[in-house]
């Protein structure tokens, strides 16, 4: 099953420092190297594999990374490598490892897109929104999620919407579900919470949902 580890990192300085991107930078360059030797199968392009660093709006010294995989037990082994032991060290440099947090989501969310669609990797904006949900309403929230996404879908648009379950749980009464969106501007998504059809879509999922974080990111890398 493809799914896409997404990390976010806390710089230990109080700015995302040019060291900090540089650093970064090294790490994908290693990641890059050891994919091509032990997964032949894999895109070489570093946009077709999902692998991007994208800094918070509201945050700046928190970044995410992403990277896409084709199961858990792939990415394990790029962890357990050499390779990634000595690419990743520099980084303590850079980071407060104590705010690290990572997990897999159940799909390759920043998968290409069609024709018309605009990437979320080249979208100017996106907001990633962190949803918890009880686990005894997984289901129910998917329903309703799937009946309301379209709305979300036709206000973003050319952007694309995508949306996944995380795969390892922190709390084993509450899955995560985590949705991107990509934008024009971090204005045109507060636009959509005045929308004549928000309540519609929102309504319905925060009725189940235990919480609700969402956050802007711009891409660096």
């Amino acid at each position: 099953m493809p799914v896409t580890n997404i990390v976010w990192l806390t710089s230990s300085s109080e700015t995302f420092t040019p060291r900090n991107k540089a650093a970064m930078e090294g790490a994908f360059n290693a990641q890059a190297d050891w994919v091509a030797r032990n997964v032949p199968s894999a895109p070489t392009d570093r946009e077709a594999r999902g692998v991007a660093l994208f800094q918070q709006v509201e945050d700046p010294r928190v970044v995410i990374e992403t990277a896409h995989w084709s199961s858990s037990d792939e990415h394990s082994t790029w962890l357990a490598s050499e390779e990634y032991k000595t690419s990743s060290a520099p980084l303590g440099e850079h980071f407060d490892f104590s705010k690290l947090e990572y997990f897999h989501l159940d799909t390759d969310v920043l998968r290409p897109v069609d024709a018309d669609e605009e990437s979320l990797l080249r979208s100017p904006v996106i907001s990633v929104g962190r949803v918890q949900v009880p686990a005894d309403k997984k289901n129910e929230f998917q329903k309703a999620w799937d009946n309301g996404k379209t709305i979300l879908e036709d206000f973003a648009k050319p952007s694309v919407v995508r949306s996944s379950f995380r795969v390892q749980k922190a709390d084993p009464d509450t899955d995560e579900f985590v949705f991107f969106v990509g934008w024009p501007s971090g204005e045109k998504h507060g636009e959509f919470g005045q929308s004549p059809r928000f309540t519609e879509y929102a309504t319905p999922l925060r009725t189940i949902a235990k919480g609700v974080d969402v956050k802007h990111y711009t891409r660096l890398l």
